[in-house]
């Protein structure tokens, strides 16, 4: 089961991020949707993954929870880029362990 924080950003040219989500969900293949996550790494702030990785199974189960859904990859590094920001300018570094989607 994928985790969502309850306000994920989504971008713009996605036409309709529900039916989108709930293909996710549902381990359906969704090419060019990316998902922006927290990262398990310590050493990264955040990671893109290609949705249509989560197609299997094991990957769903290690995905870090969602925080944001863009459709390509540059559309994907530009959310990144938007994020980090945000955060930046709300709490003067780029700790995102207690991320909170309001500073979006």
């Amino acid at each position: 089961m994928l985790k969502w924080i309850k306000d994920y950003t989504v971008s713009e040219r996605i036409r309709n991020p529900e039916k989108v989500r709930r293909k996710i969900d549902a381990g359906e293949a969704v090419p060019g949707i990316f998902l922006i996550t927290k990262s398990y790494n310590e050493h990264n702030l955040l990671e893109i993954v290609p949705a249509i990785s989560l197609v299997q199974r094991n990957a769903c189960a290690m995905c870090p929870e969602i925080i944001g859904m863009a459709k390509g990859k540059e559309d994907a590094m530009e959310m990144v880029q938007n994020i980090l920001e945000a955060v930046y300018r709300r709490t003067g570094d780029f700790c995102m362990v207690s991320f909170d989607p309001d500073i979006l």
